[in-house]
């Protein structure tokens, strides 16, 4: 978790292409895993990940908001799901997820890093609660073409005029009921 967070401040470039699908490893304390994100809106994606212990195995799919930090490849993130597993001695359990981290997309690369505190509740399980932190190395399998981003600046844009347009028949209405009640 150190690591990429010093990576992070190091970095000299902070803008990068927007991902839409990535897949990559989770290593925690003592686990490690498999994730896979898929942007679902411009500030909103869903995580599966999947975590492997000695004595168990759980399965999470959290939904998450990302908060652009400086341009659009450095974020903070959180989200709250629900995961099921199975533990050793316990057989099937099931609980309830949050998740709370900061991520980077590498400028000229499809790799994306995150670092991530990802608290859990347990039902049937011997630890009820845990607060795990795991750091993250995704590949970015699809990015957003020059085509989209053009796209959607156009249609920032005309959302804009329309904003104005509106904002300029609310004044005139506001003139008009002026000069009405003098």
């Amino acid at each position: 978790m150190k690591l990429s967070f010093i990576l992070v401040l190091i970095c000299f470039q902070l803008s990068a292409q927007k991902y839409g699908t990535a897949v990559g490893l989770r290593i925690g304390d003592a686990r490690f895993g498999l994730s896979v994100k898929q942007r679902i809106l411009l500030r909103f994606s869903a995580e599966a990940i999947t975590d492997v212990k000695a004595n168990s195995f759980q399965f999470a799919v959290l939904p998450k908001y990302h908060l652009p930090i400086t341009g659009e490849g450095f974020n903070l993130f959180f989200g709250a799901g629900m995961h099921v597993g199975s533990l050793k001695e316990y057989g099937a359990t099931y609980g309830y997820d949050l998740m709370a981290g900061i991520e980077w997309k590498i400028p000229a690369l499809p790799i994306v890093i995150s670092a991530d505190v990802k608290p859990a509740y347990h039902i049937n399980h011997e630890d009820w609660f845990e607060f795990p932190a795991s750091v993250s190395i995704h590949y970015a399998i699809t990015r957003e073409t020059k085509a989209k981003r053009k796209k959607d600046r156009e249609r920032r844009k005309k959302r804009k005029e329309r904003r104005e347009r509106r904002e300029e028949r609310k004044e005139k209405r506001q003139e008009w009921w002026d000069d009405f009640r003098n």
